[in-house]
């Protein structure tokens, strides 16, 4: 497990998690890029880049993987769909993020932003993890944030059980006192190659769009994320359970599904579960062990999300 964070000055003075210094800007082909070395990637883990930067609404990027002599692409972000040609079987391309299939040596990962000017306020995020862990609940305790809830069932019936990841990202930009419908969220969280709501890069997006600034991450236990919940910063994490296995959840099971962090202490984690039939059913709490296994199990993603 590895992350590698790239910010601005002004970005990188107030974020939760440590990072590894600034990024370096080229330009190149109408866009800016930058090269993050990632050194020699084992087989059955996948690599989840992110990016964000402020002032520049609706900006696009795109990331290529780089191994040997081979390279994979991912526009996550794109609103027309990617071209694709015969791919190296070594590694698969997801929407949002890449799996190394075999052993990939000295691998690298460029990130190329569709736009004008230099990225000023920015966040750049890649994650190295394995596909599938043990899970480690870990021990730490956190105190209990507020964030106002929001259930997804509010929404048009065509819509209300595909948008998850938008009332996620509308509860986290409430909490942060920023009004935003949802409405207008799921607006811009809509992938419109895929249909999807739920692309992570987009939700960084449309969360940055709104005025915070984020990035994908990948945790492996809840001591790792404990200390942004201590930051007082709310984590949308991606879940997936089998029938059964998530007491407390909304929903009986799930291929995948997003909840808000809100804290956790020694027996539980509590959470808000989009998926309530309304806002006051919102508000959970699932056991530690349970949810820690339902997170991390498999990616471990979350978005991470502040103001400025």
């Amino acid at each position: 497990m590895q992350t590698l964070r790239f910010a601005s000055a002004n970005v990188a003075a107030r974020h939760p998690l440590e990072l590894s210094g600034a990024a370096t800007w080229r330009r190149s082909e109408g866009a800016w890029s930058c090269t993050i070395a990632l050194g020699d990637l084992p087989n059955d883990h996948i690599v989840v880049p992110s990016f964000a930067s402020k002032g520049a609404p609706h900006s696009d990027f795109a990331a290529e993987l780089v191994a040997a002599d081979t390279a994979w692409r991912i526009a996550p972000t794109q609103r027309s769909a990617l071209e694709t040609t015969g791919s190296d079987p070594r590694a698969t391309t997801h929407i949002d993020y890449f799996h190394c299939r075999a052993d990939l040596a000295a691998a690298s990962l460029t990130l190329a932003v569709a736009a004008a000017c230099e990225p000023a306020d920015y966040l750049v995020s890649v994650s190295v993890r394995q596909f599938r862990i043990t899970a480690a609940p870990g021990a730490s305790i956190t105190r209990r944030l507020v964030v106002p809830p929001i259930s997804q069932l509010t929404a048009p019936r065509a819509l209300r059980y595909r948008i998850c990841s938008p009332t996620c990202i509308a509860m986290v930009l409430a909490f942060h006192g920023i009004d935003a419908p949802l409405a207008a969220v799921v607006r811009e969280c809509l992938h419109e190659p895929s249909g999807l709501f739920g692309v992570w890069p987009l939700a960084i997006r449309t969360a940055t769009d709104a005025g915070l600034i984020g990035s994908v991450e990948c945790f492996s236990t809840l001591d790792a994320a404990a200390p942004v919940l201590a930051r007082g910063l709310p984590i949308v994490a991606s879940i997936r359970f089998a029938a059964g296995a998530l007491p407390g959840a909304a929903l009986s099971a799930t291929d995948g599904h997003l909840v808000v962090v809100t804290g956790m202490d020694a027996d539980w984690v509590y959470i808000n579960d989009p998926a309530a039939r309304d806002a006051s059913g919102v508000p959970r709490q699932c056991p530690r062990d349970a949810f820690a296994a339902a997170w991390l199990t498999e990616r471990g993603a979350a978005y991470i999300l502040r103001p400025l």
